[in-house]
Formats: structure tokens, sequence, C-alpha cells
């Protein structure tokens, strides 16, 4: 799926003509991605950004894998987080293991669930839905939440599938750079309509609101270290609402973890100085 771009990608494109291509406008990532479901004609379906890279052979173990396996409606991997250096190259900086069986929940909110390194049938998305549009960040994320409340069935393989490749905007990254950031605002009403809705069991209704916590406690610290007392004050507020129980130990947990990298910063400042 192409939205239409005048980059050069599409003479790309044309050097494979195995590929099926469709340019056109559209109304965001995922509206481009729910474009491509409809159009999909194959029982497997993967998403892969086009700054990024599948491992090596992967289609291979991911056909074998669904084959032997009929009773699975998904299947992940592994991910790499790769950074662009000011040579060209590309360094190494996270590893990310694959989802484990019966965590999808925990690291669809609280984790990085790296939504590239999944691959699902294609009926999943007709039994599950497809990506809610009003999300401009977070529309996979709320796509896996989805598929752990109904308890799909996934394999999970200790190997990397997909490589990110990170550089100056990437779009994945570029909306979490801030506690106050569009992402950080979006997930928390995500995670706040899940809240509200009614006939979630109890032990998921208690990892939303862990999670809605984090994000709480994030904006709290990122308002702190800009001054904005005001929005302090309103972020207390909310995370008391929503978990009056649970946030406070949430946000001072938060607090002690960045107060623990500050310090860590500062003492490795002192040695660089005074070797």
């Amino acid at each position: 799926m192409d939205g239409g771009s005048t980059d050069g990608t599409l003479e790309v494109l044309k050097r494979f003509p195995h590929l099926r291509v469709v340019s056109q406008p559209d109304d965001g990532i995922y509206d481009a991605l729910n474009k491509g479901i409809r159009l999909a004609q194959g029982e497997v379906i993967g998403f892969l950004n086009s700054d990024d890279l599948y491992e090596q052979g992967i289609f291979g173990t991911v056909d074998l894998t669904f084959s032997n396996h009929p009773e699975i409606d998904a299947l992940v991997g592994g991910a790499s987080i790769l950074q662009e250096k000011s040579t060209g190259d590309w360094e190494l900086l996270a590893t990310f293991p694959a989802v484990p069986q019966n965590e999808l929940l925990v690291r669809a909110t609280q984790g990085a669930p790296i939504f590239n390194a999944w691959f699902f049938r294609r009926q999943l998305f007709e039994e599950v839905g497809v990506f809610d549009t009003r999300y401009q960040y977070v529309a996979d994320r709320d796509f896996l939440i989805r598929m752990a409340f109904q308890s799909r069935n996934y394999a999970s393989l200790n190997r990397i599938f997909y490589h990110y490749r990170m550089h100056p905007g990437s779009f994945t990254l570029s909306g979490q750079d801030s506690g106050e950031a569009g992402f950080m605002f979006e997930t928390r009403a995500l995670a706040e309509r899940y809240i509200r809705l009614e006939g979630i069991a109890a032990g998921d209704l208690r990892c939303i609101k862990s999670w809605h916590s984090q994000i709480t406690a994030e904006q709290i610290v990122t308002a702190w270290r800009k001054k904005a007392i005001r929005r302090i004050f309103q972020y207390i507020l909310v995370g008391f609402h929503y978990n009056p129980l649970g946030w406070p130990g949430i946000f001072m947990e938060k607090v002690i973890e960045r107060f623990t990298v500050l310090l860590k910063g500062i003492f490795s400042q002192k040695n660089a100085d005074y070797p």
C-alpha cells in the first residue's frame, strides 16, 4: 500500500513485477492497512513498514508453522531495534523476545508488542475486526488487546522475525519522545476506554488499570521536568480517578526508576570528567 508517494517509491517497486502495488491517498497509516487487509488474497497477513526489514528466510518459517498448526490464529517472533549512524551503518540498540503465550494482554499494554513481528490469518480480522482509524498511533495495540480479550490462539517462536530501523522521522517512535506527546494522550485514552468497558474479567481489568497508572505517572514526570504544575495536578487527579488503590504505588515506582536513571547519569558524567 502506497499513500500516493512522490519520493520515487513507485519507480523502485516497478522493478518487482510480482508485487501487487496499490497507490492512492489514505486517511493515515491504519486506513491504509485496512485497505490492504480488504485487498489481501492470501491466507496469512503480515505488516512491514517501508523502512524496515524481515529476517532472511522468515517466510518459510511462517508458512511451515501455519501449515503444521491449523489451530493457531497468529504467529509472533522477536524483533531487533536498529539505529542509523552518521556513517550510514546500522547499530543494534536492543532486541525484544517474542510475546510469550498467555502474556499477550500484558505485552500489548505495559510492554512492547512489536506489531510488525506478528503474522495473522486473514480470517482473524473478519472475527476480531480491523484497525480502529480513530487512533493515529495505537490502533495496532488496540487490535492486540481485542485479540487478547477473545483469548485467540497464537504461537510464539524464539527467533527474530523483524528488524525495526530507527532514524529521524520514524513514525513508530516520533510521537513517543515525551510523556506528554500525542502518543501518550492517545494511549491513555485507549486505556480509559477499556476501563469503562463493561464485562471485562477482573484480572484483565487490573492489568488495564495498572497500564493506565503507568501512563499517568509518566506524564507527571514529564510535566515536572517542564515545570508544568497545573498539568501535574490534572494528571494526579486522573490517575486517582481510574485506579485509586493502585496508582500511588505505581507512581512511586516510576519516580524511583527515573531518579535512579538520573543518578546513574550524573555519576557516569563525573567519572568521565575525572578519569
